[in-house]
């Protein structure tokens, strides 16, 4: 999300006197984008992944020492720190596979999955421009399920179903770029075919 220039220095000015309202606020800005990476890290874990995010924003907090010149500045060292928590993680849980590790301090992996997180944010954040019932049809119809298997899934017929998704697109064509609609069916459609790869159905 971009914010305008003079705001931006305003914040980062808070942020690196660690005021309380805008340390929140980065921590709001950035949330989405740190929660999908971290939640592909921990993905085969018990940890929770807004702990994780957590853990590495209170470390930042009692670190006042650290400045920052700008918001991608803190935003790369928090995806760092994220990837170093993890790699603790590991190093103290033997339920990890090992393989993880290997995969973990791939300099090209490392950077694939902080796209891949960024995009599905944007994916999201494009959809909640939606009413929540148009968001969820269009989501799945993206993700590979036919009109019938929506129809029953949400108890509509088919011809809502056809009705709410015509909807969803002429919205979004009226509010989006045309390079937003390009990512939008770029981030669906490598989705479904990920749950297509695993078998996966339910959202």
């Amino acid at each position: 999300m971009m914010i305008p220039e003079k705001e931006e220095t305003i914040l980062l000015k808070n942020f690196n006197r660690r005021i309380e309202k805008d340390f929140g606020k980065v921590y709001s800005l950035f949330y989405n984008d740190l929660f999908y990476f971290t939640a592909k890290l921990y993905q085969h874990t018990e940890v929770e992944p807004r702990d994780a995010i957590h853990d590495v924003f209170l470390n930042l907090w009692q670190s006042p020492s650290l400045k920052f010149e700008r918001l991608t500045d803190i935003k790369a060292y928090l995806y760092v720190s994220l990837r170093n928590h993890f790699k603790s993680y590991i190093r103290h849980h033997q339920c990890v596979e090992k393989y993880k590790a290997g995969h973990l301090l791939d300099k090209d992996s490392f950077e694939v999955d902080i796209i891949e997180s960024e995009t599905l944010s944007t994916f999201h954040y494009i959809l909640g421009l939606l009413p929540e019932e148009s968001a969820e049809i269009l989501k799945l119809f993206f993700t590979g399920w036919k009109v019938e298997e929506i129809a029953r899934k949400l108890g509509k017929n088919k011809q809502t179903i056809y009705n709410k998704k015509s909807e969803a697109i002429a919205y979004l064509k009226n509010k989006l770029s045309k390079d937003s609609l390009l990512l939008l069916f770029i981030l669906v459609n490598s989705e479904r075919l990920q749950r297509e790869k695993w078998g996966q159905k339910d959202l």
